[in-house]
């Protein structure tokens, strides 16, 4: 278990143990079912519900409840942690469709981060010379904005809250029109590493590294589980020739990201651009 998730756990069963009174009305309460005479005890009136809030305010008093006192003081410091600075963006990024800030950075962010992991992976199973095309998500998986100023991991697990797992696979040219073609005739998802044109339900023209698409070579993709899965019904990526199967959740992907933007000095920003072009369309 990584320290994010051990933390989350942690915090939950602090929230548990403060809000679950030691009483035997409490345990009366617990059930599914009630009697009448249980409902009408007076003794379920005794029963009193207080909160405690764990954040930066938090400070143990006399009153509090000293077993759940002593598992949000244990662990506070390590929350704490989680609301610290990991990287500053100057402007702040939007989401939007078909094309956004936020979005663009993702799928960028993605791209970069998976070509990266191939570089230095200290898997044998990994080709070395192995160049990622593109990078594929689906907009309902970035479930807010990045923030203006500092950024803390709490901002990404708010933008990236789902399980979904770094995977990058191989598909022949077919299948990646294919995923153009369906997105023409359905809606298009967050891409990095593509200039698609979609004229009403067809594609006018797509660019991939800025070379038309050609359905006899192979493409490299970073995507994630969900969609490998057939999630939003993007089957053609379960047809791959090979895949990777990383360790890597997409919130760790862009804690690291950032981090590592960081260490270089650098910001995080990126401004919308004609990646994604959709005329004639009725409706998405």
């Amino acid at each position: 278990m990584t320290p994010l998730y051990k933390t989350l756990f942690c915090m939950c069963i602090a929230l548990l143990l403060i809000l679950l009174p030691n009483s035997t009305e409490a345990q009366r309460v617990k059930k599914a079912e009630y009697t009448s005479t249980q409902l009408n005890n007076p003794a379920l009136s005794k029963i009193n519900w207080t909160t405690t809030t764990i954040d930066s305010r938090f400070e143990k008093n006399s009153s509090d409840n000293l077993l759940s006192s002593a598992v949000v003081s244990k662990y506070k410091p390590e929350v704490d942690k989680f609301s610290e600075p990991i990287g500053y963006c100057p402007t702040g990024l939007k989401r939007g469709y078909p094309v956004a800030p936020m979005s663009c950075w993702a799928a960028d962010a993605l791209k970069e981060y998976a070509q990266n992991y191939i570089d230095t992976t200290t898997r044998t199973d990994i080709d070395k010379n192995i160049r990622v095309d593109f990078s594929l998500m689906n907009f309902g998986g970035i479930r807010s904005e990045m923030p203006k100023g500092n950024v803390s991991k709490y901002d990404i697990l708010s933008i990236f809250p789902f399980n979904n797992f770094l995977i990058i696979e191989e598909l022949d040219g077919s299948k990646v029109k294919m995923l153009m073609e369906f997105f023409a005739k359905t809606r298009a998802q967050v891409l990095g590493g593509v200039q698609l044109h979609i004229d009403g339900d067809t594609v006018k023209e797509c660019l991939i590294n800025g070379e038309l698409l050609n359905e006899n070579r192979k493409y490299v993709v970073a995507t994630i589980d969900f969609l490998y899965k057939g999630g939003d019904n993007l089957y053609p990526l379960k047809y791959g020739n090979w895949k990777i199967d990383t360790d890597k959740k997409m919130m760790d992907v862009f804690i690291e990201y950032i981090q590592d933007l960081t260490a270089k000095g650098k910001k995080i920003e990126k401004e919308a651009d004609n990646r994604l072009i959709i005329e004639n369309k009725t409706q998405d």
